[in-house]
């Protein structure tokens, strides 16, 4: 029964080939940022309403929920991100989808199609929840920040808003998929499987000195800027220090040092991410390098003030719902165009989920130009609209066959708490 039941939603995906991609290049073209993609949304309720499927949305702003299937048994969500990055257009920043979240957006609008006509999990006992997800990016934080000074928001990512919010809180189990990043070593692979993400807290340091007349009395001054670079001498050296294993990115940069050469600068900003792909890591690389930096700024005796803000807790794929995963991709695919257990750099708030509940992200190619590049191209539309949806739609069904299969966590209730009140600081 699987088999004709995946044969059945191979079919209508390849019948609504055309009318996928026009929605995939639709949205393409219409970038929004995180907590701000009311033409997405619009355009999501749009075709479900076209479908008579009933839907939640407005949730974390603009998110949107569907669930097909029975009301009981076991519950899989299937995830998609929505927003656009700032990226640069000739030294310019504007709205582009250089992550491929648009992408995303159209494989599960796919996937509902193909499940609402065929009617195929109505031979299960169980249900799929789609779940379209707001500003996955943790970026453009002061317009975030004013969003939730007003009480529309409390966290600065959709799905941290969505765990606090319930929607993950009768789920067993998320789905989701992302487009990889380049991987030299392995130039046609077609899917990449159980590759980490990392976790990263944001940090900002603000530097104080004492201003003064740089020609005439600097050595009464107290020199922010050079507090701030020495600083981030010491940052590239402790790098040095950080195991392989670790998987540990800081690559901060200088926001403000000075308004006028002629003052002894007094006021300086320094960013970064500090990233590593456990808690363990994380926690500890962050507390060796606010060390160095409260340290660089007393030798200049100047004062720091250190603004840490948890991002995303690192991704813990499982591996047992991988295992299906990897069968599915066969179907497509040799086992050397599948790429595995590649050591990423990168985060997302997947990583939260994966906290709570049985999760995977599973990556796949079909663009051209870099990630998080104005030169981000779609040039393989079956592959990367098509063949996720089936990847994805093989999965569930294999899923919901097998109880063996619907694994979920006992405790995930007492572990959002934990979550809600250790990382995001309720």
């Amino acid at each position: 029964m699987i088999e004709s039941c995946k044969a059945e939603v191979l079919s209508i995906l390849e019948e609504n080939r055309e009318c996928i991609y026009k929605i995939g290049e639709d949205l393409f073209n219409h970038p929004e940022l995180g907590f701000f993609e009311k033409y997405t949304e619009d355009c999501i309720c749009k075709y479900l309403d076209e479908l008579g499927i009933p839907y939640t949305n407005h949730i974390a702003l603009h998110g949107v929920k569907v669930t097909l299937g029975g009301n009981t048994g076991y519950h899989i969500g299937v995830v998609a991100d929505m927003d656009a990055l700032l990226t640069s257009m000739d030294g310019v920043m504007a709205p582009f989808h250089s992550c491929g979240h648009s992408i995303q957006i159209a494989v599960l609008l796919n996937l509902i199609t193909a499940f609402h006509k065929s009617e195929v999990l109505e031979k299960f006992t169980g249900r799929v929840s789609f779940i379209f997800a707001p500003a996955e990016e943790f970026i453009d934080i002061d317009s975030r920040e004013e969003l939730i000074q007003a009480g529309k928001i409390k966290f600065y990512s959709g799905k941290q808003n969505m765990i606090y919010e319930g929607i993950f809180d009768d789920v067993d189990m998320v789905l989701s998929c992302h487009v990889m990043g380049k991987d030299e070593r392995n130039p046609h692979g077609l899917f990449d499987i159980n590759s980490t993400l990392a976790g990263f807290i944001r940090k900002e340091v603000i530097f104080r000195g004492l201003a003064a007349h740089a020609g005439v009395i600097p050595h009464l001054g107290k020199n922010a800027l050079q507090a701030a670079t020495l600083s981030l001498t010491a940052i590239q050296m402790l790098k040095d220090t950080f195991s392989t294993e670790s998987g540990a990115r800081v690559y901060p940069i200088l926001k403000e040092g000075g308004k006028t050469a002629n003052i002894i600068c007094d006021y300086a900003v320094m960013e970064t991410y500090i990233r590593a792909n456990t808690e363990k890591d994380l926690l500890e690389i962050n507390r060796q390098v606010n060390h160095a930096i409260t340290h660089c700024a007393k030798a200049l005796e100047t004062t720091c003030e250190i603004l840490d803000v948890n991002g995303y807790l690192p991704l813990n794929q499982s591996k047992k719902v991988n295992d299906v995963v990897y069968s599915n991709m066969l179907d497509l695919c040799n086992e050397d165009e599948i790429i595995q257990n590649v050591v990423s750099g990168a985060s997302g708030d997947i990583g939260d989920i994966s906290f709570l509940l049985p999760t995977i992200q599973f990556g796949f190619s079909g663009i051209y130009g870099n990630v998080h590049s104005n030169q981000f191209e779609i040039v393989d539309k079956k592959h990367v609209y098509e063949d996720t949806a089936y990847v994805l739609a093989g999965t569930i069904l294999d899923i919901l066959s097998k109880e063996e299969l619907q694994i979920k966590e006992e405790k995930k209730l007492e572990k959002k708490e934990f979550y809600l009140k250790h990382w995001l600081k309720i």
